[in-house]
């Protein structure tokens, strides 16, 4: 009797060892990390540029306000929840100092929220000092210390003049703009500022929310300034999230800021602004100007009463 003699081959499939795991393993973790870093630095500079991009729009919308209402907005300073409804009137430092009234403004609810989903805050030039000066000087300068932007006329209105209000001269000025980029500690960048918006960053310190009626508390150093209700000084830097106190602490707000020449010179330019005074228009004009008459901005003049600038 004949036997098949069976011949069972056995393969053994090697495997990985524990080293080569964890070299995978390392590298893949490597790979994830640098990947899901690129993909927060992304979405940060894209909320970036989706905040200074509101900014330029909410410009575009103060300036179109101002056209067709001679003055300026009050902001939404409603303790409660902000509803984008502008109060019946706003004169004094702790009302000037809110979110923006979108509704007044006449843009979505979606533009006045910036990059990370909160509040841009609103500052509004909107006081007068007491014992400020009352003439203008030599080169001119405006009749008042802290204009009124937020009125039509009426005493402590702004007027033509405010176009050529000093930066330098701190007893004329009005929202005070520092800076700290220079490495100088805090240096003046602007005396004249009319319109501040604020947005308060990644952190939202400080911020406006649309689902809380108070702000987001914690801001402090240059955060906490450019977040306090009557402050009439804000503070510009680049972005640090360690800086240390004695330079201003951590910092991620986006600060932008509008001058009386930012407001007007577009009016200027497409003629819609009327004063009795062409040589406080760019073009110029007669030569001296003595007038101090207060001509309220987008007051219904005629060219008997008053010209128009060039």
């Amino acid at each position: 009797m004949k036997r098949d003699t069976a011949v069972i081959l056995i393969v053994r499939n090697r495997g990985f060892t524990l080293a080569e795991i964890a070299i995978g393993v390392l590298i893949l973790g490597i790979m994830l990390s640098m990947g899901l870093k690129t993909a927060v630095s992304n979405l940060e500079n894209a909320a970036y540029a989706e905040t200074r991009s509101k900014q330029e729009q909410i410009k575009l919308a103060l300036i179109g306000f101002l056209r067709t209402n001679g003055r300026l907005p009050c902001p939404d300073n409603a303790a409660g929840l902000a509803t984008g409804v502008e109060p019946a009137a706003c004169v004094g430092v702790l009302t000037g100092y809110g979110v923006l009234p979108w509704q007044a403004l006449g843009i979505s609810r979606d533009t006045v929220l910036d990059g990370w989903g909160n509040f841009f805050s609103y500052r509004v030039s909107n006081v007068i000092i007491a014992g400020a000066p009352l003439a203008p000087s030599a080169p001119p300068l405006h009749a008042n210390n802290n204009q009124i932007w937020t009125i039509h006329g009426g005493v402590g209105g702004f007027d033509i003049r405010s176009f050529i209000s000093t930066i330098t001269v701190a007893g004329f000025q009005s929202i005070l703009i520092q800076n700290r980029d220079t490495g100088a500690g805090l240096i003046t960048e602007s005396r004249n500022a009319v319109v501040v918006l604020v947005s308060h960053g990644k952190n939202g310190l400080g911020a406006k929310t649309t689902k809380a009626a108070a702000r987001i508390a914690g801001a402090a150093n240059d955060e906490a300034t450019n977040a306090t209700l009557g402050s009439t000084t804000f503070v510009r830097r680049a972005y640090n999230d360690n800086a240390p106190v004695a330079s201003g602490g951590p910092y991620d707000d986006v600060v932008t800021y509008m001058t009386p020449q930012d407001l007007l010179q577009p009016l200027i330019t497409e003629r819609t602004l009327l004063g009795t005074c062409p040589a406080y228009c760019t073009g110029g004009g007669p030569a001296p100007c003595v007038t101090t008459v207060a001509i309220p901005i987008g007051a219904p003049l005629t060219p008997a009463v008053g010209l128009a600038c060039p």
